[in-house]
């Protein structure tokens, strides 16, 4: 029941039912969905308390939720801590379901291919509303390149993106895996192709860099090193020209490219002014006439160091998780292998990707990611009888990562600013 339920909620979170079905529009599907969804939980929980095993990603998940509150209450303003707690708790409830949820290696498999088939609906939408000029639930195209989106979370041709970026190496792995049967592998590619399509119909160039790294990461998990620089060059002349003008004139000098460097620098002053707890949740704008374009300069901007080495632990922790996944997976076969879980990691570098050139810290899309790795967290550890690295000394290595990731996007600001 509680799988059942995760997997509704997924599904209702990506096809927005009461923007497509106008009559469903007083329905409060999500709310009742939520109050069942939890008392399922609890009751499960309840009965088998070891359905939530121990995870380092769960603490850190909290911790940013923690994190979120207290960058405004320390500045004194319960209502924009009070605000942050209510906006990102259905994020957080929303990890709970899907980790509680998945508690064997064929619900695992079974989620990752139901996030496959929702992000093809989604492409599949998307190719209609570009040639006709509107998709489902009325939503049309937006800018002079026609760009696509969807209904809901995904309104913006960025969330689209992304989104479609991660489901990518998902289909990808089984294209190149000799083991699966020959219509397995076809199904693959047909079902690549759309998505590959929406992606370039976004016109996103977060979505454009986040698919090259899907490329370069998936080749060199899954090929040898010179024929995995040849793959991933050829994905990546082929991403560039399925992209568009907007993906070819991708340039530090071009316009957008510099107003984003323009918030980076201006996220780097907010750290500097409240380095602590940052300027506030919800805040970035109230300095800065745009969002950073950049999670992780977003994040340290609002939450401050506290924060942001918070989120630099999450996706530590998630890249952690799944190597240790990859080395026993065998322990899981044959629902479970090496192979899916390098896919797994080149759509966490998709993801990542994508993360640093938009501001999707907040919304649910990355926690899906996040919270398929911490049940991973709990299935491998009790296959192989291997654990993960004590919480703090994440933490510590978090600190070292934090610093590395700020420097950088230092000297890129000093370096490619034209402003």
């Amino acid at each position: 029941m509680l799988y059942l339920a995760a997997v509704i909620y997924l599904s209702v979170l990506y096809i927005r039912p009461a923007e497509i079905v106008p009559s469903l529009e007083t329905v409060p599907l999500v709310d009742w969905l939520t109050i069942v969804s939890t008392l399922i939980m609890v009751g499960t929980i309840f009965v088998r308390p070891r359905r939530l095993s121990v995870s380092p990603m769960d603490g850190w998940v909290l911790l940013f939720w923690v994190a979120i509150v207290v960058s405004n209450l320390a500045w004194g303003w319960f209502g924009g801590a009070y605000m942050g707690f209510t906006e990102f708790a259905p994020v957080v409830f929303f990890y709970l379901l899907v980790r509680v949820a998945i508690d064997t290696p064929e619900r695992l498999r079974g989620f990752a291919h139901v996030f496959v088939f929702l992000n093809v609906l989604l492409a599949i939408n998307g190719i209609v509303q570009y040639h006709t000029g509107v998709g489902i639930g009325n939503v049309t195209t937006v800018g002079l390149e026609n760009r696509i989106r969807g209904t809901g979370i995904f309104n913006d041709p960025n969330d689209l993106g992304m989104t479609l970026v991660m489901a990518v190496p998902l289909l990808l792995w089984v294209v190149f895996e000799s083991a699966r049967p020959l219509w397995h592998r076809v199904l693959a590619i047909v079902l690549s192709a759309p998505i590959v399509t929406a992606i370039a119909y976004t016109s996103s160039r977060g979505a454009m860099l986040g698919l090259c790294a899907v490329a370069m990461v998936f080749a060199l998990r899954r090929f040898r090193m010179i024929p995995a620089l040849t793959f991933g060059a050829v994905a990546v002349s082929g991403v560039m020209l399925l992209g568009g003008t907007r993906a070819q004139a991708m340039t530090s000098q071009e316009n957008s490219a510099q107003s984003r460097i323009e918030a980076w620098g201006q996220g780097l002053m907010m750290l500097k002014s409240k380095p602590v707890f940052g300027v506030g949740y919800g805040r970035f704008t109230e300095f800065h006439n745009k969002v950073a374009h950049n999670s992780f300069i977003q994040t340290a901007a609002e939450l401050g160091l506290f924060g942001a080495l918070i989120f630099i632990a999450m996706y530590d922790t998630l890249f952690r998780i799944l190597n240790r996944g990859r080395k026993g997976a065998a322990a899981l076969a044959p629902t479970l292998s090496p192979s899916w879980m390098n896919a797994m990691i080149a759509a966490g570098a998709g993801m990542l990707v994508c993360g640093f050139f938009l501001s999707r810290q907040y919304v649910a899309v990355p926690f899906i990611l996040l919270a398929m790795a911490g049940s991973i967290d709990g299935l491998v550890p009790k296959a192989s009888g291997g654990t993960m690295p004590p919480f703090l000394w994440s933490g510590t290595r978090a600190v070292g990562l934090f610093f590395a990731t700020l420097g950088a996007v230092y000297v890129m600001v000093l370096t490619m600013g034209a402003w």
